[in-house]
Order: structure tokens, then sequence, then C-alpha cells
């Protein structure tokens, strides 16, 4: 069973009332004078699994796992109930309005029903007054002070170092591997056995012409002569006259020789490249990055290579090795040489650089209080709670563990 519906089902603890098997929800805490059921903590579970997902967090698999993940949940809907009796009690003033109108909208853009629209209205009349209660403490504990915040950047200075950077586009050819060479050859040398022995002369005269020169050639040589046969018999598809195998032979002699012409060693690739970069070096800086774009569309095997090999920023710690060196290397607007990386041969063309800098206070001010006060809104939010549980009644009717069992 998938975790997240061991965990649901471990939440939802429904169980049979007294009257005839009926199923029904079941109380767990109160919290003052209100009631936390399984339904609370099986519809908060769901949205927590939700989080877990979307965050790549591992959801608990265990038992004991399962009842600290249920357990979290209960704290933190108690938290929340305080939260929103006490928002209850200050009366906070809450945009009904504007809540109406941004669950309807909301409804709407998900599809949902009436019931689940009234679900969604509690929700998010909840979390309103969870909002409203948390600024009502906010308004009244002490603003960050422009001398804390550059404190803080001062202490921080670090973290807001920059490295270099270079903005790059990428061409890579993948030379084909021995195995799938091998594989290759083997198939175009069986397809020349075959074609001897055809029954369509013309083809069978074809294979034949050519034995005594593939048994003396050496190992290029004769690779040649089979790509070759592989052509020639591809030739014939289309006659009319052939029978159904001899058909099929054509078509495969196609399919090999398509595949024949793909293949490269690493040298070819490399001359290819080299012949680019030649060829960019003779155009005016500007011109370059559109040809590149252009070869990149219509060769390149890596990475972008429908954007026109357009691999972005290039940091340190980003790329293989091999690509940083080259990116943070290079002069802007002048074509790499080849070079290898990660099996494959590459080129790469600098667009612009970023030398590595620290950013200025300036500049992470406002990035850096906003930060200050989602630490501050937490701080504020442990410290009511804290309180509201202290002058609070909560007592659990159940123990989770017990239902568990």
């Amino acid at each position: 069973m998938p975790r997240w519906s061991m965990l649901l089902c471990c939440a939802v603890l429904l169980v049979a009332g007294d009257d005839g098997g009926a199923v029904v929800d079941r109380a767990v805490r109160f919290v003052n004078d209100q009631v936390l059921t399984i339904g609370d903590i099986r519809s908060r579970n769901g949205m927590r699994v939700e989080m877990y997902r979307r965050a790549g967090r591992v959801l608990p698999d265990t038992r004991e796992g399962l009842l600290r993940f249920n357990r979290d949940t209960l704290e933190e809907l108690t938290d929340e109930e305080l939260m929103v009796q006490k928002a209850e009690e200050l009366q906070v003033a809450i945009d009904r309005d504007r809540l109406a109108s941004e669950v309807l909208a909301e409804a709407r853009s998900r599809g949902l029903g009436l019931r689940d629209i009234a679900h969604l209205r509690r929700a998010r009349d909840r979390e309103a007054k969870v909002d409203a209660v948390l600024g009502y403490f906010e308004s009244r504990a002490a603003n960050i002070a422009p001398m804390a915040l550059r404190a803080t950047y001062d202490r921080h200075i670090a973290d807001f170092a920059r490295p270099p950077r270079a903005r790059t586009l990428l061409i890579a050819l993948r030379p084909t591997a021995d195995d799938e060479r091998r594989e290759l050859v083997k198939a175009l040398a069986g397809l020349m056995r075959e074609a001897q022995q055809c029954a369509d002369a013309a083809i069978a005269q074809a294979a034949a012409a050519r034995l005594d020169g593939f048994l003396a050639a050496d190992t290029a040589g004769q690779e040649t002569i089979l790509s070759e046969v592989a052509a020639e018999v591809a030739g014939q598809a289309g006659r009319e006259g052939l029978d159904k195998a001899t058909v099929a032979l054509t078509q495969r002699a196609g399919e090999l020789r398509t595949r024949w012409q793909g293949v490269k060693s690493r040298e070819q690739c490399l001359g290819a490249l080299t012949a680019l970069r030649e060829e960019l070096m003779r155009l005016e800086p500007p011109a370059r990055a559109m040809l590149f774009n252009e070869r990149a569309k219509a060769i390149s095997q890596g990475p972008q290579a429908s954007e026109g090999g357009l691999i972005g920023w290039v940091e340190p710690s980003t790329f293989g090795k091999e690509i940083e060196e080259q990116a943070l290397a290079m002069p802007v607007g002048e074509p790499s040489a080849p070079f290898l990386t990660g099996g494959a041969v590459a080129v790469i063309l600098v667009l612009e650089r970023e030398e590595g800098r620290t950013q200025s206070f300036a500049e992470v001010s406002a990035t850096l209080q906003a930060s200050l006060e989602r630490e501050r809104r937490l701080e504020v939010r442990r410290r009511v709670t804290t309180v509201l549980r202290a002058q609070a009644s909560v007592r659990d009717v159940v123990d989770l563990a017990e239902l568990s069992r």
C-alpha cells in the first residue's frame, strides 16, 4: 500500500456507532468547548500529504512514524482552534466580501461541488481568523529596525556572495558506442549475406560484385562496402515485381542505412565541431550566436538542443567540470575549441558574463526584511499558542495510539 494511503487509513479511524453499524465520526480532543474529531485529522492529513509530495519529502511508513504524523496533525489543529477562538473573542475584523469572492474563484477554478465549497469556505474562514489574530499580536510587537536589518546582513554577508557565471550556448555530439557500432556492422554483414542469396537478380548481383573487395579490405573499408550494399539494396525499394521477402529486405536495408549514417566516431565529432568553430570565427561576433543557434537545433545531441543550445547561466557546481571551466574562461562571443565532457564532444559560446561579487545591502534588504518578518511571525505564533494553551482547557477523549491498534 502506498505511504499516503497508509497514512490516511491510519488517520481515518471511523468507528461503528450504536445504531446497528452506521459509520460516524469520533471525538478525539476537546479544546475549551470545541471538539476535534477523527474527520478533522483526516482532512488535515490530506493537506499535509499533498504538501509533503510537493516538497519532495518522505512520508512515514512505519506505525510509529504514522502515529507521530497524526499526533503532529492533532497539535497543529489544536493550535489553530485556540487562535480561531481568540480571534472570535477579540472580534478581529475579516473582509468577508473578499473572502467569499476568493472562495468562489477557487471553487470555480477547481470545479468543486457544493459540499466541497462549504469545506473550502470553512477552511479559508479559519485561515483568515488565524492570520487576523497573528496580525493583532504582531502589531504589538516591535518592528524590525533598520539597524537590526543591517546587523543581520553583516552577520550573514557570506550568504550573499555570488559566484562568477556565464550565460552559455552549447552544442554536443555523442560518438557512437563501440557496442552499438559492432551490433550495427554485424546487422549490415547479415544484410549483405541475405542480399547475395536474394531471388532478385539485381540485388544479388550488387552484393556479389562487392564480395572480393570486402574480403580484401581493412575494417574501415569493409564498413564502407557494407554501407554501399545497404544503400544499393534500399534503392531497389518500390520496384514492381518484388516478392514479399525482397520488399522486406529493401526496407530493412533502408533502416540500417539510416542508422549507419548516424554513426560517428570521436574523431568525426571532433572534426565536425572544429569545422564549425572555424566557420564561426570567420563571422563577426554579433552573428556568431545566430549561426550557433541554428546548428544546435540541427545537430546537437546535448541539453536544450531544440532551444538553440541555450543552457542558461553556468556557475561553479551547476554543470560538469569541463563545461564550467570552459564557460568561465572563454571570452564573450568566442567559441571554444571542442572538448570532451561526459562521453560527448562539445563546443560552447558565451553570450554574457557576470564576475563574482557580494550583493550589496541595498540589493538584498527587501528580501532580508521579508525573511526576518517570516521568522518574527513564526515566533509570534509560537508565543501566542504557548500562552493560549496555558490558559485553555485541552482534554483528550481518546488516545490516538489506542485507535491505531
